[in-house]
């Protein structure tokens, strides 16, 4: 017999071993993922919907669940629970609090979804939840608890508000009966709060200024560090933390675009990060004019004169800075210089209403469709979702025109009503 046949021989041999004994957890095998090279993925463990790894186990008859976003992380915490079992430092599931399965759930949902949707729910939690049920078992938590809880909510928070709340309380709760640690959900057969009597979009009026408002005061704001600022969020109609995100790399000067592809979030504790926009929508190219050209070469040429050009001469720089030269402009910022125009103004004589950052983009969209611009348009350029989403923020612009379009039409009904 040679090597090669016996190496083959054993080869065969392992296989089948492998077969025989891999369904009782002995040998790791083999899940190919999709877009992937081949994946070592051990016995017991599996790969959930959300990306997470979860390894299933029993130690003294209970069963217990170890989550990673890798094999290696998910192997990990494993060993970290089974230790903390053995030192008696670990809570079984029956007893598990949803204070502290709250944390297991967060953990789960980093990298997953973005820090500032983690932020955001953690803040609910911590002031709506927490203080009612957090130290509550969650095999204790009865539907009469999660009812008690809404409707004390409503009497302090909006309807909408209060069902966002009770929403995250639905989410961690599913994960439980995944978990196997409830059966059913307590918080499911609970109804969400009627928000009849919350304006529509279409009864909403975005706050836009006039063309004399406008005019007045970018005048008086040329006296702002943020003056540039504020003539590009005017002439473009960005989000404020999309413009923090620009840097000069997306300027595009060879085919006259801004390339909208990140937005700055604050973190939990301070700081702050770049992240994904909001959707899918909001990732977009924003043709350039003349007068966008002209205000970024004036912010470059402000730059340059104060701090020198090591702002400018790196293209992964941001393209505005706090006037310390932090590397993002702060919405407390931008507020406190908005009214401090508006006060100088008024000590002038001159009362306009108070507006934020948000009103320079409600004005881009105003000027649009003012100037006779297409509504398809205007959606792509502001990164709404949904035509029907801008529809319904700016068709009250030119309630006016309701009277000339009608006009205008007449002439093809010449002849219908003869006297």
């Amino acid at each position: 017999m040679t090597k090669h046949t016996q190496f083959s021989d054993l080869c065969v041999a392992f296989l089948e071993l492998n077969k025989t004994i891999r369904g009782g957890g002995l040998l790791p095998y083999y899940h190919r993922r999709k877009g992937d090279t081949m994946a070592r993925i051990p016995s017991g463990m599996r790969k959930k919907e959300n990306g997470l790894f979860e390894k299933r186990f029993t130690v003294n008859g209970k069963r217990y669940s170890a989550y990673g976003h890798t094999v290696k992380e998910c192997t990990d915490n494993e060993t970290e629970i089974r230790e903390a079992i053995k030192a008696g430092l670990y809570s079984s599931n029956k007893n598990i609090t949803l204070d502290a399965y709250f944390d297991e759930w967060e953990k789960s949902r980093i990298g997953v979804v973005k820090n500032s949707s983690i932020n955001e729910t953690r803040s609910k939690y911590d002031n709506h939840i927490k203080p009612a049920l957090g130290k509550t078992k969650i095999q204790k938590i009865e539907k009469r608890a999660v009812l008690k809880l809404q409707r004390e909510l409503s009497q302090k928070l909006c309807a909408s508000t209060t069902n966002s709340v009770l929403i995250i309380l639905k989410s961690v709760l599913n994960e439980a009966v995944r978990d196997e640690i409830i059966i059913k959900n307590p918080a499911a057969g609970v109804k969400p709060l009627r928000t009849d009597d919350r304006p529509k979009a279409t009864e909403t009026i975005h706050r836009a200024l006039t063309r004399e408002e406008q005019q007045i005061f970018m005048k008086e704001a040329q006296k702002e560090w943020l003056y540039e600022f504020f003539c590009f969020s005017l002439c473009t109609g960005m989000r404020i933390n999309e413009i923090n995100a620009l840097k000069w790399s997306d300027i595009d000067y060879i085919n006259n675009m801004i390339h909208v592809t990140k937005t700055i979030s604050r973190k939990k504790g301070g700081g702050i990060e770049e992240t994904s926009p909001k959707s899918q929508t909001s990732k977009r190219d924003i043709p350039m004019n003349d007068t966008i050209k002209k205000i970024l070469q004036m912010q470059k040429d402000k730059i340059t004169l104060v701090y020198g050009d090591i702002f400018v001469k790196k293209i992964s720089n941001p393209i505005f800075i706090g006037s310390r030269g932090t590397t993002a402009v702060s919405s407390h910022s931008v507020g406190y210089s908005i009214d401090n125009v508006l006060k100088r103004l008024r000590q002038q004589g001159i009362e306009i209403e108070r507006f934020t950052h948000h009103a320079f983009r409600d004005t881009f969209a105003t000027r649009h469709i003012e100037e006779g611009g297409n509504m398809q348009t205007l959606k792509k350029i502001l990164g709404h979702s949904s035509l029907a989403m801008t529809a319904d923020l700016y068709a009250h612009v030119l309630p006016d025109t309701k009277q000339q379009e009608m006009n205008q039409i007449e002439s093809a009904f010449i002849g219908v009503a003869v006297l």
